[in-house]
């Protein structure tokens, strides 16, 4: 007598291997693909070892109305022999009261040509032009 059910395999096995394999190439390719960003996040580490620790930095509000323009103010205190520098910045309105090279280096009609800090030529439109109540809006309000 011959039994058919007995030489059979088991089918519960059998899905299991390709699964596993299925698996492990996940895994793989995970891996595969979080490389490069691994690798330049490592080049940025060795740059900040290099440079040292964070200079600490000083911040401070814009001067209210009524208290003086030109100010300069230290924004991170460097160590000796880090190669960084403090930044200082100035602000006026002195382009608004003289000429540069004998032109005016803002728009006061639409229409006109002026020349800007870089040397290019740029023709005024409506909305560039310096209006006096721009002007007032900027030396009075923003810049006091």
């Amino acid at each position: 007598m011959h039994l058919p059910q007995a030489m059979r395999q088991p089918r519960h096995a059998t899905p299991l291997l390709p699964l596993v394999v299925l698996l492990l190439m996940y895994c793989a390719i995970g891996c595969i693909a979080a490389a490069p960003a691994l690798e330049h996040r490592r080049g940025f580490d060795a740059m900040m070892g290099r440079s040292g620790p964070l200079s600490t930095a000083v911040v401070r509000e814009v001067p209210r109305k009524g208290q003086g323009a030109m100010q300069a103010y230290t924004v991170a205190k460097p160590d000796e022999n880090s190669g960084w520098e403090p930044i200082r910045i100035a602000v006026s309105t002195d382009g608004l009261k003289s000429t540069r090279r004998g032109q005016k280096t803002y728009c006061e009609k639409a229409g006109e040509t002026y020349q800007n800090f870089f040397g290019g030529t740029i023709t005024c439109k409506n909305d560039n032009v310096l209006s006096g109540a721009k002007e007032q809006l900027y030396t009075k309000t923003i810049l006091p």
